[in-house]
C-alpha cells in the first residue's frame, strides 16, 4: 500500500515522492468538501452513463471533464492549498537566466493546470493499462535507476477519494519507485500496489510514475477526482480555453486563474497583446461598448 503522510507534514511528502514517486495525503479534505465536489460532478457523470445507455454502451469509466471550473470547491478549496503549491512548486517550478546583455535577470514560473476530471468506475470495469502521465508530452525516461533528479519531471497528479477507494473497487495501482526507471523497464506483479483511500484523502504523483486505474469487483462505483499539472512552459493536456466563458473566469480567484494559465507568470509566454489573457476579456469588453468588432 502506498506511504501515507499528513498533508500538514510537506517535508515528509515530498521526501516520499521523491523516494517512491507517490504519496497518500491524509486529512486533505473534509466530508462536507467532498460531498460538494462530488454533487458538482454529479450531473455531469450522470449525463454521461445515460447517452452510454442509450448507446447500448453501459458502464466503463465516466468522466466530467473541466472539473477545475465546475466545482469551485475543489478549485478555490482544494488546488488552493498552501501544501499543494509548495508539493507542485518543488517538482514542477520552473527557474531560468535567458541570455542576454544584462546577464543579471532570473525567470520562475509556477505550474500549470494541464486537465481536470472526475472519474467513475463502474462496476465491473477492467483495469486501465498501467502507464505514465508524462507520455502525453512523448517524454522517454534513461535512467540507471541510482537517484532521482526532480528537475526531470514534467507533470503531477493528484486524486482525490470521492468514495472510499480499495483494491476491489478499481483504487489506483502504483508501481513505487518507478519514477526512476528506464523507459524499456515494465513491472513485475509483486511491485505492484494500490493506492486504497478513505473519503477526503489524496493520492498525489509524478507524471513519470507508473500507473493506472484498478479493476472493479464489486457492485458499486468508484469516484476520485484528478487534478493534473504540467510545468508553464509546456502545453496542457485539455484545451480548456475554449470552454470556459469570461464571465466563469472572472467569478474565480486571482490564484486560480493563475493557475489556470489566465495570469502570466512569465512575461512573454501566454500573453494577449502583451497582456494578461485574463485582461483580454475587458479589452474585449471596452470594444463592444464602443461598436468595435
Amino acid at each position: 500500500m502506498a506511504c501515507r503522510v499528513p498533508i500538514s507534514d510537506v517535508a515528509k511528502a515530498i521526501d516520499r515522492l521523491r523516494e517512491d514517486g507517490g504519496v497518500i495525503l491524509t486529512g486533505f479534505a473534509t466530508p462536507q468538501e467532498v460531498t460538494r465536489v462530488n454533487d458538482d460532478a454529479a450531473p455531469y457523470l450522470e449525463a454521461v452513463a445515460k447517452e452510454r445507455t442509450l448507446k447500448g454502451q453501459p458502464g466503463g469509466t465516466l468522466r466530467c471533464h473541466r472539473l477545475f471550473g465546475r466545482s469551485q470547491t475543489a478549485r478555490e478549496k482544494w488546488m488552493q492549498r498552501s501544501e499543494v503549491s509548495q508539493i507542485l512548486n518543488h517538482f514542477l517550478k520552473t527557474s531560468s537566466i535567458p541570455y542576454n546583455d544584462q546577464g543579471n535577470c532570473t525567470i520562475e514560473t509556477d505550474p500549470v493546470l494541464s486537465s481536470s476530471a472526475a472519474m467513475e468506475i463502474s462496476p465491473g470495469e477492467k483495469a486501465q493499462d498501467l502507464h505514465r502521465d508524462d507520455f502525453i508530452w512523448q517524454k522517454t525516461h534513461y535512467s540507471d535507476e541510482g537517484c532521482y533528479k526532480p528537475e526531470s519531471d514534467v507533470s503531477m497528479g493528484i486524486i482525490v477519494a470521492g468514495t472510499e477507494t480499495t483494491m476491489r473497487n478499481g483504487a489506483t495501482v502504483f508501481i513505487p519507485k518507478s519514477h526512476r526507471w528506464d523507459h524499456s523497464r515494465r513491472p513485475n506483479q509483486d511491485e505492484a500496489c494500490y493506492a486504497a483511500m478513505s473519503v477526503g484523502e489524496a493520492f498525489v504523483f509524478l507524471g513519470s510514475t507508473v500507473h493506472g486505474g484498478g479493476t472493479n469487483t464489486t457492485e458499486q462505483s468508484r469516484v476520485v477526482h484528478g487534478f493534473f499539472f504540467c510545468r508553464s512552459w509546456m502545453r496542457p493536456e485539455e484545451n480548456q480555453f475554449l470552454w470556459w466563458s469570461k464571465e466563469e473566469v472572472e467569478t474565480w480567484s486571482r490564484a486560480a486563474q493563475r493557475q489556470a494559465g489566465y495570469l502570466l507568470g512569465n512575461p512573454f509566454l501566454g500573453h494577449c497583446d502583451e497582456s494578461d489573457p485574463v485582461g483580454m476579456f475587458r479589452a474585449c469588453e471596452t470594444l463592444e461598448d464602443r461598436g468595435g468588432g
